[in-house]
């Protein structure tokens, strides 16, 4: 089946209209859809784009979006939780090893104390909490 600009414009159309708002995911699908009916063998447009529409399952391309959305969401999540780890590590290690430094009266004790309070006041617990107040609203 050859595509023309109308079909291509419907089908865009059609999947703005089944709920797709990300730009990335409408141009895939509709690349996707494309390849599908460029390859079917069937003559009519509109039997072979519902046979493609149906490919997609019940629950249809807003649950892909849906899915997309979440995908993301979670990555960020990972990486956020990673970096607020990190900085707690190593907070916790320098604020360690200032106190050592003061125990054995070692020069540079007082620098080392407060660069970790610091991270842990300025990067560790402001993520900490908002990650505890994202998982409260979530639950």
């Amino acid at each position: 089946m050859n595509l023309t600009e109308n079909h291509i414009a419907q089908i865009k159309h059609d999947i703005m209209l089944r709920g797709v708002t990300l730009e990335d995911l409408s141009d895939s699908l509709l690349d996707h859809i494309c390849c599908v009916l460029e390859q079917s063998s069937e003559t009519d447009f509109e039997t072979a784009y519902e046979q493609a529409i149906d490919a997609f399952g019940k629950a249809g391309l807003e649950h892909i979006e849906i899915e997309t959305q979440l995908l993301i969401t979670h990555k960020k999540q990972i990486t956020m939780k990673k970096t607020m780890y990190f900085l707690g590590y190593i907070a916790v290690a320098i604020s360690t090893t200032g106190v050592l430094f003061k125990i054995q009266h070692w020069p540079g004790a007082s620098v080392l104390i407060t660069l970790g309070i610091v991270i842990l006041n300025f990067g560790f617990l402001p993520m900490y909490f908002y990650d505890k107040y994202k998982n409260a609203i979530s639950s």
